[in-house]
């Protein structure tokens, strides 16, 4: 049975971006970047744009501390403006890719990065601007003549030496009346025990980021899913909590959840596993970080098949955090499989990674502070393995101790910090000039 069909969007020069408290920005303060400035397209007034505040775009790149002695490879010894420039350029490939999205559509051959459009799409974004690719979303199983449309992703990545295949598919946090299509797309989409993994609060500096669409306490542990049914077709369920518990290590919160159809004849276990300790646009600090580690290891081991099995990750907008989370699980793989142990100095898996994430799902590791987070991890976990590996010659170095080093970087003289913010002043008033020039010439069609 076919479902309603969705459009995709024909030009850009009728987009409006909508705004609201949690996107509006003063013009001021805000920086131009290439994501900032991409044309997105079918806004609504109950859906706003998702904006990086202009905060978060300056946040601090950690850079080897030259009393590391560690020999790195060479993408873990890149200093702030190189990643910086690196991320400019994955910037750029985005917004040519949804450019071409909105130039290129033919009604029998959309473009590859074509977007959905419509009412219906507004009506279930949570974002104006974050939305899957037409060729790459998850549709959703319902009768002929209803929307299949979810802000869903598949992601599909295989790690460079085993060929590991690992599945998950990126989603925005549901709202209030989309409830019930994530449990839909997770009881046609994935087998027992499923995993879920859940990045952000329900509310954040106080507006909603994701409505809690599970079973919230002991006390009330029964959510009834469709009980209207809506696509008229009798999937009316039960989501049960089975069990609540604080993992101090993961510093998540653990729901085992019983799903089960109407009659109770069919169910599935689902593991809900919340993480709190990671604000909208920025990263996990201090020891939230060694618990995202944690996170990560345990949401592959409850899974029933990671690669068949797909592992269900959003946070709000499912883009930022889902997309670093997604990252950074296939980057400790890639350093498991001792992959990063043999690169070629101008190979980047972070770039690698980050690439084919963005090319299945718009936005993935949204931010510079996420990009940069991750080589971060990395380096750190890159010379923790190696230590363990040469523990002679990490002892003549001096860092056979040493676990999860902490180098600072030293404090800049006063004559540093003013040089280092003429130059990041600079960088920007040139990207912003160049943003300018590119705009027009895409307007143009020169590009």
């Amino acid at each position: 049975m076919s479902s309603a069909p969705l459009a995709v969007p024909a030009s850009p020069s009728s987009s409006k971006r909508s705004r609201s408290r949690d996107s509006t920005r003063s013009a001021a303060t805000s920086i131009n970047t290439p994501s900032a400035n991409t044309p997105f397209l079918t806004p609504s007034a109950s859906a706003p744009s998702l904006i990086i505040p202009s905060s978060s775009q300056t946040s601090s790149i950690v850079e080897p501390s030259p009393l590391d002695a560690t020999p790195y490879p060479a993408f873990l010894r890149l200093n702030r403006t190189e990643i910086h420039s690196k991320f400019v350029d994955l910037e750029w490939e985005q917004r040519k890719r949804l450019l071409h999205g909105v130039q290129q559509n033919e009604p029998d051959q959309p473009s590859q990065w074509a977007r959905v459009t419509g009412e219906v799409v507004m009506n279930r974004n949570r974002y104006a601007n974050v939305d899957p690719y037409q060729n790459n979303r998850v549709k959703l199983q319902v009768p002929e003549g209803y929307s299949d449309y979810i802000n869903a992703s598949p992601i599909v990545l295989e790690s460079t030496k085993s060929k590991t295949v690992t599945k998950f598919i990126a989603t925005q946090g549901p709202k209030v009346d989309s409830l019930s299509h994530i449990w839909r797309m997770i009881w046609h989409e994935t087998s027992s025990p499923a995993v879920i993994v859940m990045l952000t609060q329900t509310h954040e500096s106080g507006r909603e980021k994701c409505y809690p669409y599970y079973p919230q306490s002991p006390s009330d542990p029964t959510l009834p899913i469709n009980e209207h049914d809506e696509f008229e077709d009798g999937f009316t369920h039960n989501v049960n909590l089975i069990s609540r518990t604080e993992n101090e290590e993961a510093r998540a919160q653990i729901r085992e959840l019983e799903m089960t159809n109407e009659d109770g004849t069919e169910k599935r276990q689902i593991w809900h596993l919340l993480f709190g300790g990671w604000p909208d646009f920025l990263v996990p600090e201090g020891a939230d970080r060694a618990a995202l580690i944690k996170l990560i290891e345990m949401s592959r081991e409850k899974n029933a098949d990671n690669s068949e099995n797909p592992r269900i990750v959003h946070c709000s907008a499912g883009v930022g955090r889902s997309g670093t989370f997604i990252a950074l699980d296939w980057l400790l793989l890639e350093l498991e499989e001792g992959t990063l142990d043999e690169l070629e100095d101008d190979k980047d898996p972070i770039v690698t990674i980050v690439d084919q994430l963005r090319q299945q799902r718009m936005m993935m590791v949204q931010g510079e502070a996420q990009f940069s987070f991750l080589y971060d991890v990395i380096r750190e976990r890159w010379r923790e393995r190696w230590a363990n590996l040469h523990p002679e010659e990490a002892e003549r170095l001096g860092l056979d101790a040493i676990r999860e080093p902490k180098f600072k970087k030293p404090r800049p003289s006063r004559e540093s910090e003013v040089s280092e913010a003429d130059e990041d002043e600079d960088m920007r008033a040139q990207l912003e000039a160049e943003l300018v020039e590119a705009q027009v010439e895409f307007e143009n069609g020169k590009t």
